[in-house]
């Protein structure tokens, strides 16, 4: 199995361990297949390879050594396909038998169009790949065909590529815990000098844990319940607990990070977990990035939270017009609910709050992004992590797009599996025009919006030296930049 590096357009600079591979890992493990994790990123550092050219030398040696009978590719965003596609292809020259698939949320949104121009890939998997992967390996063993009745796969079948949509789902209990034991945690170090750290504390590695699947939420913009599944599925407290005590005593692990995308769905089970945490007696810090959802976020699991160890996080607001937050994007949130979350996580000045904001939904208008701006104003927040209104396969933003044909004149739909561009990361393109805007004014309200960010960073940066003595590096580059440029790509 083979993470592939990370992607030029991402939200973060640094790489972290691959838990999804980790989980099928552990589950083939347990299904006593043998399994060996290569991870690109670790490839690159510890062989100071800088080129994809170099890094796919590196990995037709270890091919050629180790002779597999699959290479899966773990490719989660837009720009990490084009080299799981040419990592394939070498794959099938130099052991022209072997199976090959790639999975993660980017290929499961394009599996059409990745089967119809990629030949050296054989299988896509869709969604969560345990279940997938045991199937592929019981596949190479016993030379037999995926037949139409099982989930979750894209394939080719007598000229004809079949695509069966996921329909079941683990029970996450039953799972065994990541294999944490192929990965040596020293290729995860990484340099924590400009990491958010108020305690001035040893950071350690930061380890991933994924805790929960599914979402029932109806964001328009996101097709996490289309892969994942829309019921809310969760390891319980007590298991999640013996994870990290586990990786707190053989690991030496101090710093988690918790990648659900709802983590929080379920509050008594965060608090029970919190409480769980505390018993044991484990000094963690916990950041969660993908944040707080506002529609479910209590005030009590916000206290538990904090003293359990959490250090970051974030909410996201996505829109400061009440309209296009609920209406549209389907949210639910009143402007009060948001302040009062967000009021009570200032309560505590050791935890860092990033807040989140889409621009450039298809409703989107001046009066919108007005309030949008208003309402970053008067947050007390400590940064801004704004993204572009981009339409994912498979959510009813993109079916609304394609319908009232409002992608940009020279947006190529049919290349978004393999653009290193596509995502709402990427703050240099818009791919829709919404009905009552033009680009100059997308534009404006971008660079306004993002012209916010280095006033919230000089205030947190005077917060950490006021309360904790603590000069901080936190986007200390943004500080002296009096108006951001970007360089756009569309006219």
């Amino acid at each position: 199995m083979v993470n592939v590096s990370i992607a030029k357009v991402s939200t973060t600079n640094f790489f972290v361990m691959p838990i999804g591979l980790l989980s099928i890992a552990a589950y083939l493990t347990k299904c006593q297949f043998p399994v060996q994790l290569l991870d690109f990123n670790v490839v690159k550092r510890k062989n100071k390879i800088s080129t994809d050219e170099d890094l796919l030398k590196f990995f037709a040696a270890y091919l050629n050594e180790f002779n597999p009978a699959i290479v899966g590719f773990s490719t989660m965003v837009a720009g990490q396909f084009n080299l799981s596609n040419a990592a394939a292809t070498l794959a099938k020259q130099i052991i022209p038998d072997v199976i090959t698939a790639v999975g993660g949320a980017h290929v499961s949104e394009f599996p059409n169009q990745i089967l119809k121009n990629c030949p050296s890939i054989d299988y896509i998997v869709l969604g969560e790949g345990e279940k997938q992967s045991l199937l592929l390996a019981e596949l190479a063993l016993n030379d037999r065909k995926i037949g139409l009745h099982e989930n979750g796969f894209a394939f080719r079948q007598d000229g004809h590529i079949i695509i069966n949509p996921k329909t079941s789902y683990e029970n996450l209990n039953e799972l065994p815990l990541p294999a944490y034991h192929l990965l040596n945690f020293d290729d995860y170090l990484h340099d924590t000098s400009s990491w958010h750290n108020p305690y001035k504390a040893d950071l350690g590695v930061r380890v991933p844990l994924i805790t929960s699947r599914g979402c029932p939420n109806l964001c328009t913009f996101c097709s996490v319940a289309k892969y994942m599944g829309m019921t809310y599925r969760y390891i319980n407290a007590t298991k999640v607990a013996d994870m990290i005590q586990k990786l707190c005593e053989y690991n030496s692990v101090r710093t988690f990070v918790i990648y659900d995308a709802n983590f929080t769905h379920k509050t008594k089970r965060v608090i029970e977990l919190c409480e769980e945490i505390t018993r044991r007696n484990l000094k963690i810090n916990l950041d969660l990035p993908t944040g707080l959802p506002l529609n479910t976020s209590s005030l009590e699991m916000i206290d538990a939270l904090v003293e359990t160890g959490l250090i970051r996080t974030c909410v996201s607001v996505e829109s400061g017009d009440g309209y296009i937050r609920n209406e549209i994007m389907k949210k639910g949130i009143s402007e009060d609910d948001a302040l009062k979350i967000i009021n009570r996580i200032r309560k505590y000045p050791q935890v860092f709050l990033m807040t989140d904001f889409v621009m450039g939904m298809p409703e989107e208008t001046v009066e919108s992004l007005d309030a949008s701006v208003n309402f970053i104003e008067k947050l007390d927040t400590d940064d801004i992590d704004l993204s572009i209104s981009t339409p994912y396969p498979g959510t009813a933003l993109f079916d609304q797009c394609e319908r009232d044909d409002l992608f940009f004149s020279n947006i190529d739909k049919d290349s978004f599996y393999r653009s290193t561009e596509y995502s709402h990361n990427n703050k240099n393109i818009f791919t829709i025009k919404p009905y009552k805007m033009d680009f100059d004014a997308l534009k404006f309200y971008r660079d306004k919006i993002l012209k916010m960010r280095p006033h919230k960073i000089r205030l947190y940066h005077k917060r950490m030296k006021d309360i904790f003595g603590v000069e901080s590096n936190y986007r200390k580059e943004l500080l002296f930049v009096k108006e951001e440029s970007y360089e756009l790509n569309y006219d």
